[in-house]
């Protein structure tokens, strides 16, 4: 059984405006995940711990995958892949347009980590990413996604694990009933604002060679305080033949 998680933890920045990246490996820990994507994350340089520093302290056997999207005087920020299991082979893809400059800050590019993970002798593809806020911007990217899928994963022989933070809450639209034709599950809960939910933001895929057992967002005290977001959580195993 594997427990999979996806978590925008917000730069470790937390809803009472305190930047804390060991409260997020506090709310890691309790879900106990085996595969998990994370957006926002800052790898902080100087004298400030940053999240894939804590993390690698405070979670030994993990293998971390790290995807920059965004760099500045303060480090790389970006979205990561954290799992138990080997990683056999992984892409970073591009995007293309991360939507528009905001506040003098250039905008983000909008990035991919396909990883293909050996889970006690099968491989599963799991994809991290996190799209823009920009609706034109994710209707392009969710383009250049599923192609991708349909290239990497040998046109769906080997199973997928799909997630992230989509910023969306429409429905239904275009760019999800994309994602539907192309996954068999489509796990959603509201994860967003972590003090009371509402809309779902975050969302896991799993191809058809997948089961899934149980969907649910991970809520309490600490998961409430320190991101903006609430993790979704599911657990999985390969169907049965």
């Amino acid at each position: 059984m594997e427990r999979v998680m996806t978590y925008n933890i917000h730069g470790a920045v937390g809803t009472d405006g305190i930047y804390d990246p060991g409260r997020i490996v506090r709310v890691i820990r309790e879900v106990n995940p085996s595969i998990l994507g994370i957006q926002e994350v800052w790898h902080i340089t100087g004298d400030h711990q940053g999240v894939l520093d804590a993390l690698r302290e405070r979670l030994p056997g993990y293998e971390i995958l790290f995807l920059k999207t965004l760099s500045d005087e303060r480090g790389s920020y970006g979205n990561a892949l954290v799992t138990r299991h080997p990683v056999l082979d992984h892409v970073d893809l591009s995007l293309g347009s991360g939507g528009v400059e905001r506040n003098g800050r250039r905008a983000e590019a909008r990035r991919a980590i396909f990883a293909r993970l050996d889970v006690e002798g099968t491989p599963i593809w799991v994809i991290v990413t996190h799209l823009a806020v920009e609706g034109w911007a994710r209707s392009t990217q969710a383009e250049i996604l599923l192609d991708a899928i349909d290239t990497y994963t040998g046109h769906g022989r080997e199973p997928v694990i799909f997630m992230g933070d989509l910023n969306e809450w429409r429905l239904p639209n275009a760019l999800l009933r994309k994602l539907d034709r192309t996954f068999s599950k489509h796990a959603m809960r509201r994860t967003f604002p972590a003090r009371f939910p509402v809309i779902p933001l975050d969302r896991i895929w799993l191809s058809g060679q997948l089961t899934r057992n149980r969907v649910w967002t991970h809520r309490t005290h600490p998961s409430r305080r320190a991101s903006d977001h609430v993790p979704l959580c599911l657990e999985c195993q390969m169907a049965r033949q």
